[in-house]
């Protein structure tokens, strides 16, 4: 029976198929790396907020335990975002009269939430971070900066989480 194929049609079958393979991976890479890139989560893009909050001035500058305003931060995945009320316990007395604070009283007036323009949304993996932060002597503000930084503080927090426990 004669040959159907020319003898070069396995060569040519073998080295298509590790070319695929090899595209499709390449592929697989540059997708990843741009959906992790600076472009598509927004990095360094400074979005406007209903009211200039700083955690590095309410944790760091002013001693304030994450879990006075994020209550549920123990028992949820989600931090969370604390009641007008919670702000108010403070603004109420200082920087009470401020125009800065307009949307808080109002807010506060009026019954209605204030509408925040979300930040960043970490994936399911991040979780454990904030529970290190919780329970761990590991600065906020590094946890919080490593939500834009992803990977350096984040892993850091991680290493040394076995330490507190």
């Amino acid at each position: 029976m004669s040959q159907i194929f020319h003898r070069s049609t396995n060569t040519l079958s073998r080295v298509s198929i590790y070319a695929a393979v090899f595209v499709l991976a390449g592929l697989s890479w540059v997708l990843m790396a741009l959906d992790r890139s600076p472009y598509t989560t927004r990095q360094g893009i400074v979005l406007k907020q209903p009211v200039p909050f700083s955690h590095e001035h309410h944790v760091a500058g002013l001693g304030l335990d994450c879990r006075y305003c994020h209550t549920s931060v123990e028992t949820s995945r989600f931090a969370g975002i604390p009641p007008t009320a919670t702000c108010m316990n403070c603004h109420k007395l200082i920087w009470a009269d401020s125009d800065m604070l307009e949307p808080v009283r109002a807010s506060l007036r009026d019954d209605r939430p204030i509408v925040w323009t979300r930040v960043n949304d970490l994936p399911v993996v991040d979780y454990p971070v904030i529970q290190v932060q919780v329970s761990c002597p590991i600065s906020p503000i590094s946890i919080t900066a490593s939500t834009s930084r992803r990977g350096s503080a984040a892993s850091r927090a991680m290493a040394e989480s076995t330490r507190c426990r």
